[in-house]
């Protein structure tokens, strides 16, 4: 009996030892990642596995942040094909191709259907710390220029920094943003976005009729129609084009801060900033409409200028109240005096002009 319980012992220490040294930010060949199950990225930072959207009973494999309070879906696998039950599973075939299926039905629901290699080696698909979720041969150097297949190809309605948006002139392939439906469908909206072989972005309805805005040129800094969409000290702007590429793209400069652009089911791009104080997203940008409309966006004594990058300062001789927030962009608590006034002879008005004091009708307030 004791030498049963000795192998037994040992048995459930080999099993619990292959568990424990599985990487849980990749799939291997012919692994299943079922639902309820999921991989994480190295450092936590983005999970993939099945959810609902809203209010929806339907089911799709999505990417989200993994430690942010509201879940916040990044890309959508069969965004136009949703699932009805739970009984479905993703797995990475021997030809490196990705296949969603209804375990039910037998049917394929969803595959990254242009990934293929005659390759057989040790391929893994692994979702990285970037959100990008690419097949490639296990031990090889990871090379998000030419994958066998990447989700980065592959748009949603989010792009996140490190993301291309336009279009390989080689391989066809283009990276634009298509809304959602709605916040509880996240099937192809009516609108789209992308960038011309002109180097214009667009935003346009999906039947092809142009609506809201031609972005304008690039001119070194900004595309001309989108002034607030500029190099600032939160992120570096980059736009490439040559006879190989054109695309856009946008890099943080504070690897903490979270920071996405959203084409909303209304056709409306935000840029979006995640403020921890608050746990909720907040708008920093948005090219279609008057950021400084809404109340107080720059809190007291803060100026809010749609023309800047960022859009909130403070008045001459005033300084962020909370500058640590501030820098990341929650300009709530507005500004203070720099130096506390005691009305001393070099102390005075400033006049400043083209500026209109905040719409308070309706908020019970008067004005300053």
């Amino acid at each position: 009996m004791a030498k049963i319980n000795l192998i037994s012992g040992f048995l459930v220490l080999l099993y619990a030892s292959i568990i424990c040294t599985h990487a849980t930010d990749t799939i291997s060949v012919n692994q299943i990642v079922r639902y309820n199950e999921t991989i994480i990225s190295p450092l936590e930072t983005f999970e993939l596995g099945f959810f609902c959207p809203g209010n929806s009973t339907n089911h799709y494999v999505g990417i989200w942040y993994k430690k942010i309070s509201t879940r916040t879906v990044l890309w959508v696998a069969n965004r136009n094909t949703p699932l009805t039950d739970t009984f479905s599973e993703l797995t990475l075939t021997l030809q490196g191709v990705l296949v969603l299926w209804n375990t039910t039905t037998g049917n394929v629901v969803w595959s990254s259907t242009n990934s293929s290699t005659n390759s057989v080696k040790n391929l893994i698909a692994q979702l990285l710390d970037t959100d990008n979720f690419i097949i490639y041969n296990e031990g090889d150097v990871i090379n998000q220029e030419n994958p066998i297949w990447q989700s980065f190809d592959f748009l949603t309605y989010t792009l996140l920094p490190g993301m291309k948006h336009g279009k390989d002139l080689v391989t066809g392939i283009e990276r634009h943003l298509t809304s959602w439906k709605s916040a509880d469908d996240p099937a192809s909206g009516e609108f789209s976005d992308w960038i011309d072989t002109n180097g214009y972005p667009q935003l346009i309805i999906r039947q092809g009729r142009e609506i809201m805005f031609r972005g304008g040129p690039w001119n070194g800094l900004s595309f001309t129609g989108t002034p607030n969409l500029k190099k600032n000290r939160f992120y570096n702007i980059t736009f490439v084009i040559n006879q190989r590429e054109i695309y856009f793209q946008y890099n943080v400069t504070d690897a903490s801060v979270l920071s996405r652009l959203v084409l909303q089911p209304s056709g409306r791009s935000e840029g979006l900033l995640w403020v921890d104080s608050k746990q909720e997203w907040s708008v920093y940008t948005a090219p279609q409409i008057d950021c400084c409309g809404q109340y107080a966006v720059c809190g007291p004594y803060g100026i809010c200028n749609i023309n800047s990058s960022p859009i909130c300062s403070c008045l001459k001789g005033f300084e962020p109240t909370s500058p640590e927030p501030w820098k990341n962009t929650d300009w709530s608590q507005g500004c203070r005096h720099t130096i506390p006034l005691d009305c001393n002879p070099e102390e005075g008005f400033k006049k400043y002009s083209n500026l209109k004091l905040p719409d308070t009708q309706g908020l019970g307030l008067t004005r300053p």
